[in-house]
């Protein structure tokens, strides 16, 4: 069996992000590979931790990926303050006369240092173009975890099972772990100790681009990162939480076109035509209901950096940036950007927000930002697979209610010629039920 069918049959999708399938990013004819070990998001560590205990995986994964494309190069990004991760990587590159295939390139503690365009410049010194791909300038970019899981597929013929994640913020002790797919978060949060407050929620992916969950018994997908938990009265999750009646009326009562919001945007400063203050200006130039239609908000990845660090008045141009995206969307209305001769600006180096600044300014600064790897075994008595972790569409169920399947047992699969991934049980037990979202396995 070839690389992609064995990744394909493996389940295996980005390990963070959105979960594109990795059967069709891989498949590919590209002159570097770069492995994402920025893991720029506040207080996780699930990355750091594993580039420290798994490096010879991740390399074996990446000399698969980068002998499968053709690419000349293979290059592990990641922050000059994880020194024993760099070490691990260094003595194995090392042991395995490995210079000049792969390459270990240290970036700086700056966020979004994981933003696959912005790392593509820092790295390569290429530009994606907007609302391109790496691929489009002959690169791959993937997550450390998806590495570990193409490695773990191809030595193993490993299906993905479990996933590593870091549990952070108001709990006892932070921790990494690896965790069965489709536990709950009420299952592992005990783990990291106590929870420290009454009222907890749960920023999942991490603090930035995370989503907020209020319900303990959401289940952990494949592209599931980490959990940040923190008072629902915390000052930044009233920031993420405000609704668009309030963060509009205030933006067009008090934005005053300082233009921060735009001289900080890292997509801005790699060339691309995204101004979230001209955003705000059309919002000054409408009635509060009125769609926000601008092309200058159509390239915005929503990192959040201008809303929650850059805007001097703790305005959100990153929310209107983003009703601004979906209101073109609703009018039927695309914005061709301007893709050729693409200059990064002069100032882009100058401008990267340190990861520790950007902490203290949205309050998580008096938290744990380590959380170490501690491989406990767990046993969920349940598990609740969903049929969609990764872009495209649902897989189809292949099981019936009270079947027993072991785990690696292949679950659900997605039909031909559509995207997406298989799903494999996670555990030894019984299907006790399927719903049309999700399967749920109760352990024997």
């Amino acid at each position: 069996m070839n690389l992609i069918d064995t990744i394909k049959k493996a389940g295996i999708v980005g390990a963070g992000g959105a979960g594109f399938p990795s059967h069709v990013k891989m498949n590919a004819k590209v002159d570097t590979i770069i492995v994402n070990g920025a893991e720029c998001e506040p207080l996780l560590c699930k990355d750091k931790e594993m580039m420290k205990n798994f490096a010879e995986e991740i390399i074996g994964g990446l000399l698969l990926t980068t002998a499968n494309s053709s690419a000349k190069c293979g290059i592990i990004a990641l922050k000059s303050k994880n020194k024993e991760a760099i070490e691990k990587m260094n003595e194995i590159i090392a042991a395995n006369k490995l210079d000049g295939r792969i390459k270990i390139h240290i970036i700086g503690d700056y966020y979004p240092a994981g933003d696959e365009v912005v790392m593509v410049s820092d790295v390569l010194g290429r530009i994606v173009p907007p609302g391109g791909i790496p691929l489009n300038v002959g690169v791959i970019v993937s997550n450390v975890e998806t590495f570990y899981n193409i490695f773990a597929a191809y030595k193993t013929s490993a299906p993905v099972t479990d996933k590593f994640l870091t549990i952070a913020g108001e709990v006892e002790h932070p921790i990494t772990l690896k965790v069965p797919i489709g536990v709950k978060i009420s299952d592992i949060i005990g783990l990291a100790g106590k929870t420290l407050v009454s009222d907890p929620v749960y920023m999942s992916g991490g603090a930035m681009m995370s989503e907020i969950v209020y319900d303990a018994e959401t289940p952990i997908t494949k592209t599931s990162s980490g959990y940040i938990v923190l008072s629902a009265g915390h000052k930044f999750i009233q920031r993420k939480t405000q609704k668009p009646a309030q963060f509009k009326k205030v933006g067009k009562s008090a934005c005053d076109q300082c233009s921060y919001c735009t001289e900080f945007c890292p997509r801005y400063l790699v060339g691309h035509q995204i101004e979230p203050h001209r955003v705000m200006r059309t919002l000054l130039m409408s009635s509060q209901n009125d769609p926000l239609i601008t092309k200058w908000a159509s390239g915005c990845v929503e990192c959040g950096l201008c809303g929650f660090y850059s805007c001097p008045e703790d305005l959100l141009p990153n929310f209107m940036c983003a009703s601004a995206k979906r209101d073109a969307i609703a009018g039927g209305l695309k914005f061709e950007a301007k893709k050729d001769n693409l200059k990064a600006h002069p100032m882009a180096q100058y401008r990267k927000v340190p990861t520790k600044k950007l902490i203290n300014k949205i309050g998580l600064g008096g938290y744990n930002d380590h959380a170490e790897l501690n491989l406990i075994e767990i046993k969920p008595e349940s598990v609740t697979i969903l049929l969609k972790q990764h872009i495209g569409q649902p897989a189809e169920p292949l099981v019936s209610i009270g079947e027993t399947v072991k785990k690696g047992q292949l679950i659900a699969t997605m039909a031909e010629n559509k995207l997406g991934a298989d799903i494999h049980a996670s555990i030894d037990g019984t299907v006790s039920s399927i719903r049309k979202d999700a399967i749920i396995i109760k352990a024997v």
